[in-house]
Parts: structure tokens; sequence; C-alpha cells
């Protein structure tokens, strides 16, 4: 056997299995995350945070098949800055399209994206809502103005009951919030109500890493979020500093035990909500 035919075994071997969600629906979860797959007549659609780049590990789970389209939860900001509102295409070597996505969908029909090199993958990054059908169902895209970052975005899958949430939710640690890059805490806490109301009961939100969350717990992360929020703002109205807020029975104490554990600790997440109340984006 040749090099390169054992490391494609290898790779293989190596490889993230899918797990099926619903009929047509699966998830590959590996060294991108969490990535959300539908299989179907339209082709292959892909929906995680590749950071421009689609992996070794999710190619070779795909079994060979080559992605249709790629939807980014979490594209970079400057390239989506640099679009403006609307669909974009982003390319690796840094060329930006903007088109809309039946136009995208009409254009790829009459000409495929050069699927077979890497930097020929499409990465497709919404900064606005839209919606498309896509294997049979209305496949949903919710953006996110201002949570982590300024640009990101969720996505809905109506017939698997499933919402891919991206960065948006980190089970087990605080969000890390980037305030310099439009990020809020209000801005996620609104983003997080608005799914919540999107969802049902039997809902299944998919973060970007981790296990599956029911409602009720993306719940108990609004509530989360909000307690601290609301707390962290009342010590501000009072004129409390920020070492103060840190000192004096911190608001997130309640909360350590179960979202303290990542690399966000308590007081850092407190210093992340004071500096977002004190420097909110416009459409806070």
């Amino acid at each position: 056997m040749s090099i390169r035919g054992w490391l494609c075994g290898l790779l293989l071997t190596l490889a993230p299995a899918l797990h099926a969600l619903s009929d047509g629906v699966s998830v590959i979860s590996g060294a991108s995350g969490n990535v959300t797959v539908s299989q179907g007549a339209d082709g292959v659609l892909l929906i995680g945070s590749f950071d421009g780049v689609l992996d070794a590990e999710t190619t070779a789970a795909l079994g060979g098949a080559l992605p249709r389209l790629i939807v980014d939860t979490d594209p970079d900001d400057a390239a989506l800055s640099a679009a403006g509102d609307g669909a974009v295409v982003l390319r690796r070597e840094g060329g930006v399209v903007r088109t809309s996505m039946a136009a995208l969908l009409q254009r790829e029909a009459r000409r495929p994206f050069k699927t077979e090199a890497a930097a020929g993958r499409p990465i497709i990054a919404f900064a606005s809502g839209d919606s498309f059908a896509f294997n049979g169902d209305e496949i949903g895209i919710f953006r996110v103005p201002s949570g982590i970052v300024s640009g990101a975005c969720a996505v809905l899958l109506p017939s698997a009951k499933t919402v891919h949430l991206g960065s948006l939710l980190t089970p087990g640690q605080y969000p890390d919030i980037d305030v310099g890059q439009g990020g809020s805490i209000a801005g996620l806490i609104s983003a997080i109500g608005r799914l919540i109301n999107l969802g049902t009961p039997d809902t299944r939100y998919l973060p970007r890493n981790g296990e599956a969350v029911d409602r009720e717990a993306l719940i108990a992360y609004r509530d989360m979020l909000s307690s601290i929020r609301n707390a962290v703002r009342l010590a501000m109205l009072r004129g409390d500093s920020l070492d103060k807020i840190l000192h004096d029975a911190p608001a997130t104490a309640a909360y350590d035990a179960v979202w303290g554990r990542g690399a966000i600790s308590g007081p850092q997440f407190l210093a992340i909500v004071h500096e977002s109340l004190q420097n909110p984006p416009e459409d806070d």
C-alpha cells in the first residue's frame, strides 16, 4: 500500500462518524466541534464553525461526498463587515461575493462551485436573516447582530427539530463575549430568548462544542445570563466600581459550580459583562 493510501485509510479510521438526528440529518463531532449535516436530493449542506476551512476530519466522515453549501455559524467578523448586510460567499483566497440565498443556489445550479479543491469550497456566512428550501426542509437562518461577536447566526432545521447554535451556547463555561468585535450581554440574552420562543419542548439545541441540550436547559442558560447582567447593571447604577462588584457577593457565585468550569472564570465573566454594559452596541 502507498503512503498516500495508508494515510487516507488512517483518516477514514480516525474520522468521527455521522450520528443520525432524523431522516437525512446527522451530526459529526470532531476537531471543528459539532457539524450538522443535511443530505438529500438537493445535495449536502454542512452547518458549523469552520474558520474558513473545511477540515479533513469532516471530509472523511462524509465518505467522499462533497458539500454543495456550507453555513458558517461563526464567520470572520472582518469579512462580514467588508461584505455588508446579506448573504455572502467567503472564499479562502479572500474574495467576498455579495448575493442572496436564492441567487446563490441558482448560480450554483448553472455553474457548480469547484469543490474538489479546498480553496474552492463555498463558505456561506449570513449577515442577515434568510431562509431557503433544501432537502425537503425550510432551513432558517437566525442572525445575531451582537451576541458573542457581531454577525454570528443560528440555523433552524424544523424537520429535525434541531437548532444549531454555534458559539451562542458554551456548555459548562461562561460565554466569552468579545465586546471589541460587537458582542454584548444584552444581545446574547435577546438572541437566546428568541431562539427559546422559536423552539418547542422537544427541540434539540446543538452548541459548537458539547452535547445537545433541550429547551429547559436553554431557558436556564438565559436566566443565568439575565441574573448576572441585572445584578451588575444594578451595582453600576449605584455607582459601584468593578473592583467593588468583584468583591461584594459576586453575582456569579451561585453559578460558578455549573458555568465556571471552562476558560472563563466567574470574575472574568463579571468583567466582560461590566465592559459590555459600559460599551453597548448601537442596536442594544
